[in-house]
């Protein structure tokens, strides 16, 4: 196949192209020219003046788009897809960074042939019905694929008060869900919160702070499997933060387990890694998965506290399970895991019909255990609302910095 016919082929379903006929797309692959980019090559950069486009042949280019400090993937331009065609006719500052994420070659259109051939009315025609479709399609864009997503900004000063503030909900939250879990009454809300402030803040900034460790040193498409490496970037936090947060739940349950804190801290390690990969997940990428989904005319404040509540009750939801048998692990050391879900099955069965035959009554009501177990309410609330403190707090204290706060007190 000829370059010319190569290039045909690629417009005719480039986006601004697409509804042209063959000898329009002959003219306009007269006026283009083939080019070549290595991977990792930024070709546009956001701001800068767009004076062409690309028309991709092989390979594939990545847009994204930096919004309030956040990096957006916008979407990734494969063969027969345009790269830059909404700014190159006038010059404008281009709206989006486009990184090659492979090898790739294109056929590049300059902003003179582009003006040059819309000035041929039958040309400009056909080019204007293909970008109003186009268009419509953009639209919907600026929703990133789970795992994908660019870290918001998070400075320590800002992280550090929401995680202050949201340990006394949670301390809170936790203390009502032992006692629901134990059958125990409620004997305080905030224990130890002189060792919990700190350590919390320890533990959220963690979270934080090895996410955004992960994508400055971490280029997760250098790798042979890209998606596997994003994953790992996405479990890894909360498989590191797991002993401080066994740490947090020792100090939360001290007064329920007598054992010292050097052996308790360890107990129900195992599930609880899986929360914390599960309350890690939810906190950073699921928040920002839903939060962009969430319409563009709403306020940022709205958007923020809707994306965190949805987070919250998938991650809340999903995480009971591995919540409540680290907290029994916890609280009864010397039973086993084994024993702590027979515990939960024989609870759920006083909700089964005792009409049913025994062999069904017990899988009904493990399968109450595992789907409805007891808490649930109480730890979807607790996950939901401390999301939204967190992600809610850090947002809009994202823009104080700690040193110029300090300075201008002691100026005063």
């Amino acid at each position: 196949m000829s370059a010319d016919d190569e290039c045909v082929r690629m417009a005719a379903s480039c986006g601004i192209f697409s509804l042209c006929s063959e000898p329009t797309l002959r003219r306009i692959c007269a006026k283009a020219t083939r080019v070549a980019f290595p991977k990792g090559r930024v070709v546009y950069h956001e701001g800068e003046p767009q004076t062409e486009m690309l028309i991709v042949a092989q390979g594939r280019v990545e847009s994204t788009k930096q919004i309030n400090g956040q990096v957006h993937q916008l979407g990734v331009a494969s063969a027969g897809q345009s790269v830059g065609a909404n700014h190159a006719l006038r010059r404008d500052p281009a709206a989006v960074s486009c990184r090659c994420v492979t090898p790739v070659t294109a056929f590049a259109l300059s902003a003179d042939s582009l003006e040059e051939l819309l000035d041929d009315r039958p040309t400009s025609r056909e080019v204007i019905f293909s970008l109003s479709k186009e268009i419509r399609r953009q639209a919907a864009l600026l929703q990133t694929p789970l795992l994908e997503q660019h870290a918001k900004p998070t400075p320590y000063f800002a992280t550090s008060v929401a995680a202050a503030l949201e340990s006394f909900y949670r301390s809170a939250m936790n203390s009502l869900l032992n006692a629901r879990l134990t059958g125990q009454p409620v004997t305080t809300l905030f224990p130890d919160m002189g060792k919990q402030i700190p350590t919390r803040v320890v533990y959220i900034n963690g979270f934080k702070g090895i996410r955004h460790l992960f994508e400055r040193h971490v280029d997760a498409d250098d790798y042979e499997n890209p998606q596997l490496v994003r994953l790992a970037e996405a479990v890894a936090p909360g498989i590191i933060m797991t002993p401080v947060s066994g740490m947090l739940e020792a100090f939360n349950a001290g007064h329920m387990n007598p054992e010292p804190l050097s052996t308790r801290w360890m107990r129900g390690f195992l599930p609880r890694a899986l929360r914390e990969v599960i309350f890690g997940i939810g906190l950073n990428q699921l928040s920002d998965y839903f939060e962009e989904r969430i319409p563009v005319d709403a306020s940022p404040a709205i958007k923020n506290a809707m994306g965190s509540m949805l987070a919250g009750c998938v991650a809340g939801y999903l995480s009971h399970v591995p919540h409540n048998l680290s907290t029994m692990k916890l609280m009864n050391p010397q039973k086993r895991y084994s024993a702590h879900m027979q515990d939960f099955i024989r609870h759920s069965e006083s909700r089964v019909p005792n009409t049913i035959p025994p062999r069904a009554r017990y899988m009904t009501a493990a399968a109450l255990a595992l789907i409805f177990p007891r808490g649930l309410t109480i730890r979807t609330t607790q996950i939901v609302g401390s999301f939204i403190i967190l992600n809610g707090t850090i947002n809009s204290l994202k823009e104080l910095d700690a040193e110029i706060m300090t300075s201008s007190w002691w100026r005063r």
